[in-house]
């Protein structure tokens, strides 16, 4: 009988090692990145401008329902993603670029293909970080249970899929609806999200995430801001969100040394 001392499968990860090697080379990503409360808040007066401009007599609102008002907090994060990790989207990419983020992505997971808003991907190896966002801005009661069962099934799926996976939530709600009277308690919500933050490693409960953003705007306020009250938990705040993924990402494949910070 003849020993092999490698499987295909090693060797494959070596070879992947190599070229993530070739390719980061070059990339020179922030050293650092400080929260820019005032970004942040331009961000949040373009969704109170869309919020208030959707909203029909029907009740519902046209550009919650298009995602537009959603799509603004989602290009935010891509960006301060391609601050901190130095990575391109996909569309900016050379042919030789074997690492990228992605928007608007089918990622398969353990049952059926799950819609994720924001992934690094490698060609070869699949999905490294995903991010998903969400936003609850009116009949929030009667939506945050199906939200959340929603987040639960999406982490479970995808992290039994991909055991390694560095998975982020965000979601953002308002301190008080725009439209309409609601009464809300988000400090419940807060402890509910609590529960599925900070997945530590691979053998971690699945339906945790690695790390939750609870983002609380004061959209009433002009400008729009973020709360100090909502969330109380550090480790749901925004402020710290893009780093803390990134150094999760940089540590869980460090052996592949993916992120150079």
């Amino acid at each position: 009988m003849i020993e092999v001392s490698e499987t295909e499968e090693v060797k494959e990860q070596e070879e992947i090692t190599r070229e993530l090697k070739e390719e980061t080379k070059d990339i020179k990503p922030s050293d650092k990145i400080e929260f820019d409360n005032d970004e942040l808040s331009k961000v949040m007066a373009e969704m109170k401008r869309l919020l208030l401009e959707g909203q029909t007599d029907k009740g519902h609102n046209t550009n919650v329902r298009k995602q537009t008002v959603i799509r603004l907090l989602h290009d935010y994060l891509v960006k301060k993603l391609k601050e901190k990790t130095g990575f391109k989207l996909r569309e900016e990419c050379k042919e030789k670029d074997m690492v990228f983020i992605d928007t608007e992505v089918k990622i398969p997971g353990f049952h059926k293909v799950k819609n994720v808003d924001i992934a690094i991907v490698h060609k070869r190896a699949g999905p490294l970080l995903l991010i998903s966002v969400k936003s609850l801005m009116s009949s929030i009661t009667n939506n945050f249970t199906n939200v959340y069962e929603e987040a639960i099934g999406d982490a479970i799926s995808l992290h039994e899929r991909y055991p390694y996976l560095i998975y982020g939530y965000v979601i953002i709600f308002p301190t008080e609806v725009l439209i309409r009277d609601e009464t809300f308690n988000l400090d419940y919500y807060e402890g509910f999200l609590r529960k599925i933050n900070k997945r530590i490693d691979e053998q971690d409960k699945d339906k945790k995430y690695e790390r939750v953003s609870m983002v609380v705007s004061d959209f009433k306020a002009e400008p729009p801001k973020l709360t100090s009250k909502h969330p109380s938990d550090k480790d749901l705040r925004i402020e710290t969100f893009i780093h803390d993924i990134c150094e999760m990402l940089k540590e869980r494949y460090e052996m592949l040394k993916i992120i150079k910070y």
